[in-house]
């Protein structure tokens, strides 16, 4: 498999300065986009199937003047989407994993990147820096990011 390499992701926290879940998964929308115009694979990881739904909606949406083509994981399409979306930390065949959960993802090592999204709410803020340190322990090579909104 191509994204299973022997080197650890680069890993990128992005740090928003606000408690709104929303803009957390509409700037979600826009690194997935970024990525995808530079014809990378993206697997978002949601909290939970309602945040998966939302995120689907969202990327219908969450633009003007495009959609972003993407499918819920485990849909019929989901092998041909550029973005899938999932609370499940199955194998996805991705360039980065974005990570909107609070957990570490289980199958960190075969993505390329990392994308971990948190905001300034203060149990999201504190669950961030438990997983920022749990990579640091492990030596990934960590980048952060103050994203002002």
């Amino acid at each position: 498999d191509v994204y299973k390499r022997q080197h650890k992701p680069r890993v990128d926290f992005y740090k928003l300065d606000t408690e709104n879940r929303t803009r957390v998964n509409r700037f979600c929308c826009q690194l997935a986009e970024k990525v995808v115009k530079m014809g990378n694979a993206v697997f978002v990881k949601t909290r939970d199937a309602a945040e998966t739904r939302f995120m689907d909606e969202l990327m219908w949406t969450f633009s003007d003047s495009s959609f972003l083509a993407h499918a819920i994981q485990g849909d019929a399409e989901d092998s041909s989407a550029p973005v899938i979306i999932g609370h499940h930390a199955a194998s996805a065949d991705a360039y980065l994993l974005i990570n909107l959960s609070d957990d570490l993802p289980e199958n960190a090592l075969q993505y390329e990147r990392i994308a971990e999204i948190i905001d300034a709410e203060p149990q999201t803020l504190h669950r961030g820096r438990v997983r920022y340190s749990a990579y640091k322990q492990d030596a990934y090579p960590l980048h952060y990011h103050e994203i002002t909104t």
